[in-house]
């Protein structure tokens, strides 16, 4: 299947051949299925808080998180692409037209109409230094393409996301920063921001920080200390042909596509930090709204600190020398289950101590990680499940409708009794109870990622995605699911979402 050329292609990008036939492997197969044993809902997988918790777990957060190194972390890759798939649509049915017939195909169109009622309400309107002899069709090109404003191939961290004033408009990035400096600066002063990054927009990028890093260090007296990550080529997937052959470049040599966000488990693992905060590019909200996120990211920073402490006291305790009694062991397994919904084994009841030693570390030693949950209101977003995994281990996961066989009924059943959502807000502990940190990449699900069809030069390709970074690339961390209010969700998945009243300052 491989000839010597491809060998040392393989080897070249960082890649084992036992990774490439493992990948081969799951195109002839394919994934199997989310085994999906009941929702996490309220009170069983999903943590509560009463307005006194709250204020607790603030408490602990702000008193001892200056204390860890914490970074803040944003995936911000993507270009933005889908998310002027409408305005691109339009520009090209405008193509040439005449001012007349451009006029009458948009009143035609109530989304594309709204959006030039409201043009001039958009925070990247001054950016267009527009003219009465522009046309609709030269607005949208000033827009989208390359010789304009760009925004149809820039990355969303770039994008003008809320207008404050003619003159002060900021973009996503500089939100997320701005955010980032009122809750995970350490006590020497030092905030951490790491963003991952496509090399092609890493100039775009520093160049976006040169302009606001020194205003906001001004403003708020912190050093910000910011850095970038690409997506590591060992983690591009081979592509194959229908017939599950590699596929392969008109030069004959192999094709290779980006894994996908679950490759990012890789940039996790590189960095230095005690705690990452982690959330998606795309979801901000102006100055007038970060109150209300900023407090829920203290409240799911302070359960992972408190969570942190009992599971680290707990297993100091399990690899101590002295003996811990069996009344102690039972505490631990009420502790997981009834405050971490940790499902536990039928089998426990027979255990002896020994056994039931061995099944607390093994489930207490681990990555921690706290996500947010919000109530399923229509909007898209992995659920918070318990999945039987192939071993059988029942555990919290976060499992996209993709990852469902809806034409099971029971499984589709169980789906539709879903009730929250996660809108990727996500606070992760990543050292061990003696202070090492963990390897992430051992704590990934490879039985979760995702094939789809796609083309090349008129050819039909299949492309694998490695595990998802908040499903199968975290499927063996310890998991704890939350509840926060809506308010801390306001994505930007199209123009037009600018628009929404999160989004007004």
């Amino acid at each position: 299947m491989f000839n010597q050329k491809d060998i040392q292609q393989i080897q070249k990008k960082g890649i084992h051949i036992d990774e490439i036939n493992r990948q081969i492997k799951y195109f002839k197969s394919g994934f199997p299925s989310a085994d999906i044993v009941m929702p996490a809902t309220q009170g069983k997988g999903i943590m509560c808080l009463t307005g006194g918790d709250e204020e607790h777990y603030r408490d602990v957060f702000r008193q001892n998180a200056p204390d860890f190194h914490i970074t803040r972390v944003v995936p911000a890759s993507g270009a933005a692409s889908r998310m002027f798939k409408s305005l691109f649509s339009a520009m090209d049915q405008l193509k040439g037209k005449s001012i007349e017939q451009q006029h009458k195909l948009i009143e035609s169109d109530p989304e594309i109409s709204s959006f030039f009622e409201s043009l001039e309400s958009y925070p990247f309107f001054e950016d267009l230094k527009l003219s009465d002899t522009h046309t609709p069709v030269d607005i949208l090109g000033l827009i989208l393409d390359e010789s304009g404003l760009d925004y149809g191939n820039k990355p969303k961290g770039l994008l003008k996301f809320h207008k404050y004033s003619p003159k002060e408009r900021r973009s996503s990035f500089e939100e997320h920063l701005r955010e980032a400096a009122k809750y995970c600066s350490g006590r020497d002063g030092t905030l951490m921001l790491h963003l991952t990054v496509s090399p092609d927009h890493l100039d775009g990028f520093q160049t976006e920080a040169a302009r606001v890093v020194a205003q906001v260090e001004k403003e708020t007296g912190l050093q910000i200390n910011l850095s970038f990550s690409f997506q590591k080529t060992e983690t591009d997937t081979l592509a194959v042909d229908p017939q599950n052959e590699p596929f392969r470049n008109s030069d004959g040599s192999l094709l290779f596509r980006p894994g996908g966000h679950g490759a990012l488990i890789q940039n996790l693992n590189a960095l230095d930090s005690d705690i990452l905060f982690i959330s998606n590019i795309d979801n901000v909200a102006p100055d007038r709204m970060t109150g209300v996120r900023v407090s829920y990211k203290e409240i799911l920073g302070g359960v992972l600190l408190e969570i942190r402490s009992k599971v680290f006291y707990y297993l100091q305790l399990l690899t101590g020398d002295e003996r811990v009694e069996k009344t102690r062991l039972d505490t631990m397994v009420t502790f997981l289950h009834e405050r971490l919904g940790v499902a536990i084994p039928n089998l426990l009841q027979s255990w002896d101590a020994t056994d039931l030693k061995m099944w607390l570390i093994h489930t207490m030693d681990r990555p921690i990680r706290v996500c947010g949950m919000v109530k399923n209101e229509g909007e898209p977003g992995g659920g918070p499940f318990y999945v039987r995994s192939e071993s059988g281990e029942i555990s919290l996961q976060i499992v996209e409708s993709s990852q469902i066989d809806l034409e099971d009924p029971e499984k589709a059943a169980l789906a539709k009794q879903s009730t929250h959502f996660n809108p990727v807000d996500l606070v992760c502990g990543i050292r061990n109870y003696k202070g090492d940190k963990f390897n992430l990449t051992q704590y990934v699900d490879h039985n979760t990622g995702f094939i789809s069809e796609k083309s090349l030069g008129g050819k039909t390709l299949k492309a694998l995605e490695l595990p998802g970074l908040w499903n199968g690339a975290m499927a063996k961390w310890l998991t704890i699911f939350v509840e926060v209010s809506i308010e801390t969700f306001s994505p930007v998945k199209t123009v037009f979402d600018l628009m929404r009243e999160e989004h007004r300052t």
